[in-house]
């Protein structure tokens, strides 16, 4: 891919697990575990956006807050390039140095409404962080939050109102300022548009395309809409149970997918083109519970296309084209539909 080999490599996942205790009676004994997260492991470069998608429930966000241990990791390694020669272990690192590496990470929450604390102005709340990490004071300070409410695309003169008085729109862009604060490279963006109407999030989308080209950011981008996430991703992830099973461009990913669940989501993308008739794949079942996974390949129960090898064992994660890795026994075998391909049938 063309982003690739311009960039170098900024975040870099091996092996990563979160599982969640199950625990039971009165002396809370661990009885399971719920495998939030399991054994994913990719790459992010410099001025890319990956985008990662999945149902809901297949641990896209808890994968976002491990990045930033938001959430602790229970395996893996999540190394981050803090400068040309240095590099970092951001599960292995101790309070203090995580906090200084939040000033090169930072999060975009779902919902702007919860995000922002009302009781706050939003002088404050997009200057928070920093005072927190003691970056200016005075006038300098109000001089920086003002850069950054222009950069987002909002008015200067409203710096002294709380959240209650903006739209939805408004109070992402806020968001999004609060993020900017310390000049990051990386930005995990968590479901950023999922709560505001059609018409603002383009302008959200719009917006996060154009910091990415001013500031070179690098974003892991968070959906469940693949039409959202077409437009602003360089590659896409898909996630089923805690698992990554896909990964490739977006190009590849919507032309010519290799994994069963990849195809099956792709047959809901809405078509734009009345004359066209989409041939929806519905899933049979429910999506299997990660505290009790399947034997073999954890879609297997819900995919037409399994046959008795992915029921025993479990596929590999491998790179079956250039650039574009499954996790699916039979990926060099099948002839799987994309959207662009439905379009033009």
């Amino acid at each position: 891919m063309s982003q690739q080999t311009k960039s170098k490599c900024l975040v870099e996942v091996k092996s990563l697990k979160k599982y969640f205790p199950i625990e039971k009676g009165i002396l809370k004994k661990v009885v399971g575990h719920v495998r939030a997260v399991d054994d994913v492991s990719f790459k992010i470069h410099e001025g890319e956006t990956l985008g990662l998608v999945g149902e809901s429930g297949c641990g896209k966000t808890t994968l976002g807050r491990c990045l930033l241990r938001i959430v602790e990791p229970t395996e893996g390694t999540v190394n981050f390039r803090v400068s040309p020669e240095k590099t970092v272990d951001v599960t292995k690192v101790d309070k203090k140095e995580l906090r200084s590496l939040y000033r090169d990470m930072q999060m975009v929450f779902q919902d702007p409404f919860s995000s922002l604390d009302p009781r706050m102005t939003i002088l404050d709340i997009v200057g928070e962080p920093l005072k927190m990490n003691k970056v200016c004071s005075g006038e300098e300070y109000v001089e920086r939050v003002k850069e950054l409410v222009q950069l987002v695309g909002l008015e200067t003169g409203h710096l002294r109102r709380y959240p209650h008085a903006f739209s939805g729109g408004q109070r992402q862009r806020i968001g999004i300022a609060r993020a900017l604060a310390l000049n990051p490279k990386f930005i995990v963006a968590d479901e950023p548009v999922s709560a505001l109407d059609v018409s603002v999030q383009a302008q959200i989308l719009n917006l996060l395309k154009q910091l990415q080209k001013e500031l070179n950011l690098a974003y892991l981008f968070i959906a469940h809409d693949l039409s959202v996430v077409e437009h602003i991703s360089h590659r896409v992830g898909v996630m089923y149970v805690g698992k990554l099973v896909e990964l490739a461009s977006t190009e590849d990913l919507f032309t010519k997918p290799l994994h069963p669940y990849t195809e099956a989501l792709l047959s809901a993308v809405p078509r734009p083109d009345p004359e066209v008739k989409a041939s929806r794949i519905v899933l049979p079942g429910e999506i299997a519970n990660p505290a009790n996974p399947p034997s073999g390949c954890y879609f297997h129960p819900r995919c037409r296309y399994a046959v008795n090898q992915c029921k025993e064992v479990a596929p590999k994660w491998e790179e079956i084209k250039p650039g574009h890795y499954c996790a699916c026994h039979r990926a060099k075998e099948l002839d799987l539909s994309g959207v662009r391909e439905t379009q033009s049938a």
